[in-house]
């Protein structure tokens, strides 16, 4: 298999050393909810106790269950340089397999307008549960490892 370039695995956060009641949060979900201080900072508090943290040098993960289905997780993902350019579908991919594990599917959604959610610059992934997948998508693994610059449409970078 190839590896990822310049990949640093991810690290997880233990909860002492997170801060997530910096004061631009806090007036922000006062704000956004129309509530007080000592309730935007009670509602953090309760949400950042119900989820895991990572990070790289790149990106900032929060990982908690989906209340909706045992044994899934919402995987939610944000460049930690608050850039707003493409991801890299290589990352996600290997983010996924670094929380949940190499043969857990994930999925992303791109839901109805009514249903949509659009509030900062985060990708959103959810994990099924374990032996448990998708009947969509390809039945077979084919990985390019060689370079493609100058095939049109096939643009591909390498792996090692």
């Amino acid at each position: 298999m190839g590896e990822l370039r310049n990949w640093r695995p991810l690290q997880k956060i233990a909860h002492d050393d997170f801060d997530g009641e910096r004061p631009e949060v806090i007036a922000e979900a006062m704000r956004h909810y129309g509530i007080s201080a000592a309730e935007a900072v009670e509602r953090l508090q309760a949400e950042f106790k119900k989820c895991e943290y990572y990070v790289n040098d790149l990106y900032q993960v929060q990982v908690q269950p989906c209340p909706e289905q045992e044994g899934m997780l919402h995987i939610n993902i944000r460049r930690r340089d608050g850039s707003i350019t493409l991801r890299d579908w290589r990352h996600f991919q290997q983010i996924k397999n670094e929380i949940a594990g190499p043969e857990r599917e994930a999925f992303e959604i791109y839901p109805a307008e009514s249903r949509k959610v659009d509030t900062s610059n985060k990708f959103h992934l959810w994990v099924l549960p374990e032996n448990c997948s998708m009947d969509i998508g390809w039945k077979y693994r084919d990985v390019q490892y060689a370079e493609h610059k100058n095939v049109p449409g096939m643009r591909q970078r390498g792996l090692k």
